[in-house]
């Protein structure tokens, strides 16, 4: 054999072996179930006597799937979860065993636990045993009451520039007496994405007005069931004078402008590397021309214009709209238009939504008139139209004799902002973040460019909380790549939400006012 040959066949044995040695440490891995998630079934487990001097045991899979963050889906989403049917699957088989019972996790189709770890879910605890005294103590147990609420005590009343009355919901406070604050993230949690989902109705009836709970979620009712809170009373009628009784102001989501800080920064957070290349060092003199004047006809543009109030009556407009045929929604194009004397209305905030519902998809535009203050829009300010083409959908030729500017992703770019940077020295965009609240307008402030979207700088705001509490981000992660040139910056290892707060209390508060801003500018 020549040596050219030789050399081959140790390079070919040589490869074989590294992907022996790697498919054994996978396969390894793999059956030893590590970082996966571990479920421990008995938690979840119901005992009851069958009244046959026996006992029956169910598990409660919409507990377990709340407690652990799992992703409960929507009709239209089950396939693409076929770890949650599995565990939908299982059932509990109570076997006399001696003086005791033994509990064993069952399923009437084939053995999940495959398919559970390929979706990263370990079950433990699925057999175990009991006494006859333990199991006659859980089945005599009182199952937990849901937390029943009033709907009416969280209905706040004003008038209308007609002199009408209106009606609204105090978000705030049904979060905060259901125990579903501004930390808890609809997007996982169950119970907060139900709450966040109702609004309030309100419809002159005669001399009267009726009132009622909408929701934009057709499975509200069972969602708030799983998370243990039961809606009374949606629905009533108020005279008047009961309307009069209950006017009031509803309070924001968002974290007051005035709370105090509870903790200071570190006195490593000074960083001594110069910040990064992409932002200029020095920041020019703004002048009083960069900040436009806020009143009727005036506002040339929307720099530092905090948009949240008019956003949030647009969704509110559009989920009334759709209600529970509200599949998804998608912000597609944003524009703002500054009229001239001759204009049917001097300025109109317009967005336009990519729609899905059960029938189908379309566009969806909603205009705000005359947009003159930051505060008091409600979805009766919106008014909308539907279009079942994007072409036609983002057109703006129905805003002819308007300056027609295009947001981008929630911020406009103006001249004045292009040697001005997001980033101070140390590379932050809201420093305060840890020691004290941050506000909505101070967020709509924050100078933007072409590259650096608003909603791309909200993630470096949000992320740079997690970075300063020492979070070791992923190894291709553009955050690990842009903090770790600040010597300030001192990966220990994962950080969660909680774990942050316990070090800095408020950023618990700034990290959910930072996500609902970006839910805002994505989705509407």
């Amino acid at each position: 054999m020549s040596n050219k040959s030789l050399r081959r066949l140790v390079g070919w044995v040589g490869t074989a072996l590294i992907l022996i040695i790697c498919g054994v440490v996978i396969g390894a891995h793999y059956l030893t179930g590590r970082n996966l998630q571990r479920i421990d079934v008995s938690e979840y487990v119901t005992v009851q006597t069958d009244g046959a001097n026996g006992y029956t045991a169910v598990i409660d899979i919409d507990r377990m799937i709340t407690k652990e963050r799992l992703h409960n889906p929507t009709e239209t989403e089950k396939e693409r979860y076929p770890e949650i049917a599995a565990l939908k699957e299982l059932q509990i088989r109570i076997t006399p065993q001696g003086d005791g019972y033994e509990l064993e996790t069952v399923t009437s189709g084939e053995d999940p636990t495959a398919l559970l770890k390929r979706h990263g879910i370990r079950l433990v605890n699925t057999k175990w045993s009991v006494s006859k005294a333990e199991i006659e103590a859980s089945a005599g147990q009182e199952p937990a009451q849901p937390t029943e609420l009033h709907f009416p005590n969280y209905v706040r009343t004003g008038r209308s520039e007609t002199g009408e009355f209106t009606a609204s919901l105090d978000l705030f406070e049904l979060l905060s007496d259901t125990g579903f604050d501004g930390t808890a993230d609809p997007e996982t949690n169950i119970g907060a994405r139900a709450l966040r989902s109702l609004d309030v109705v309100c419809q002159k009836n005669g001399d009267d007005y009726l009132l009622q709970a909408a929701s934009s979620l057709p499975t509200v009712m069972e969602d708030l069931k799983t998370a243990g809170i039961r809606i009374v009373d949606t629905q009533w009628t108020w005279s008047e004078a009961e309307m009069e009784a209950h006017i009031g102001t509803v309070k924001p989501l968002d974290p007051p402008e005035t709370s105090a800080p509870e903790t200071t920064a570190p006195e490593t957070s000074a960083a001594e590397t110069p910040a990064p290349e992409t932002p200029a060092s020095e920041e020019p003199v703004q002048t009083p021309e960069a900040t436009p004047e806020r009143n009727a006809n005036a506002i040339k543009s929307l720099y530092g214009f905090d948009q949240t109030d008019v956003r949030k009556a647009i969704r509110a407009a559009k989920e009334q709209k759709y209600g529970g045929s509200l599949d998804s929604s998608e912000v597609r194009y944003n524009y703002f238009a500054v009229g001239s004397e001759s204009s049917e209305h001097g300025n109109v905030f317009r967005l336009v939504y990519k729609i899905t519902t059960s029938g189908g998809t379309e566009y969806l535009i909603a205009d705000v008139y005359d947009l003159e203050s930051e505060t008091g829009y409600a979805a009766k300010d919106v008014h909308l139209t539907v279009k079942n083409d994007r072409s036609s959908a983002r057109s703006t030729e129905d805003l002819k004799g308007y300056t027609i500017h295009t947001l981008n992703e929630g911020s406009m770019v103006f001249a004045e902002n292009k040697n001005k940077s997001p980033f101070d020295k140390d590379g932050l965009v809201m420093a305060k973040s840890i020691s004290e609240a941050v506000s909505y307008d101070e967020l709509w402030d924050i100078p933007a460019t072409d590259e650096m979207t608003l909603l791309r700088l909200l993630g470096y705001a949000r992320n740079e909380m997690f970075a300063r509490g020492g979070h070791k981000f992923g190894d291709s992660s553009n955050y690990l790549k842009f903090y770790k040139q600040y010597k300030w910056y001192k990966p220990t290892g994962k950080v969660t939400a909680d774990e942050l707060a316990k070090i800095y209390p408020a950023t618990k508060k700034n990290i959910s006012t930072i996500k609902y801003l970006e839910d805002l500018i994505k989705n509407g």
